[in-house]
């Protein structure tokens, strides 16, 4: 997939750990990125497939799931655009950790790990913002088990919807738009549990007006509590 050199830094600029280099290091980078086009339903890679280096989503929605030993999937993450996926290979050789899937036509800048582990020794400001992008994904992890021990699953669902309306949707005073459909048997991925679980959830949460439906798509009314807890105010 051709993507021009300057769309390429504008979409590396979105990640984290490529934000705010200098623009010579990032017209590097960017020449060094190439474009791979996901249709809808394909795998960009297997949970233990062998590492191939860093991706960045562009466009499009993808998901990041692993599953047990019984079939069951669980869904890790939904992305937002900018985000890396399969950094663990910039520090380790170890197999792919989990499955990512377009869930709808996606775009992606691929770099090789050879390429990374090569611009991480010549940019010493890129291996500060790989340090501080895995702080940050750690605090995360601490956090999701935390809300897994001691949250119920109403408490749960809310926070999931939020962390999903700030990352795809759009917030105002009034509401937290998720701004696309989310159906309850993803929902259900994302937290563990089973899809009838959440259907019920769903229904507390709607008569108790902490959300309500659009056009199928959820909407968290008066969100500023659980937005302020999610972000950590």
């Amino acid at each position: 997939m051709n993507i021009a050199d300057k769309q390429k830094r504008k979409y590396l600029s979105a990640c984290p750990l490529f934000s705010d280099l200098k623009k010579d290091v990032a017209q590097r980078i960017a020449g060094r990125a190439r474009g791979v086009f996901l249709p809808r339903g394909q795998v960009l890679f297997h949970e233990g497939d062998p590492s191939d280096g860093l991706y960045v989503l562009c466009t499009g929605l993808v998901r990041v799931s692993i599953v047990n030993t019984d079939g069951d999937v669980l869904t890790l993450a939904v992305p937002e655009h900018g985000a890396p996926l399969g950094e663990m290979t910039l520090v380790s050789p170890d197999p792919r950790s989990a499955t990512v899937t377009a869930l709808e036509d996606s775009s992606l800048l691929h770099l090789e790990t050879g390429t990374m582990i090569a611009l991480l020794a010549e940019e010493p400001a890129l291996a500060a913002h790989l340090i501080q992008f895995l702080s940050q994904r750690l605090r995360e992890s601490n956090e999701t088990l935390q809300n897994f021990a001691f949250e119920n699953l109403s408490q749960r669902l809310l926070q999931k919807l939020a962390e999903l309306g700030l990352k795809h949707g759009t917030l105002n005073e009034e509401v937290l738009d998720l701004g696309r459909k989310f159906s309850q048997s993803a929902l259900a991925e994302m937290l563990g549990v089973t899809r009838e679980a959440i259907n019920k959830q769903l229904k507390l949460l709607q008569d108790q007006s902490k959300i309500r439906m659009r056009k199928g798509i959820i909407q968290i009314a008066s969100p500023a509590d659980i937005v302020k807890k999610k972000l950590g105010h």
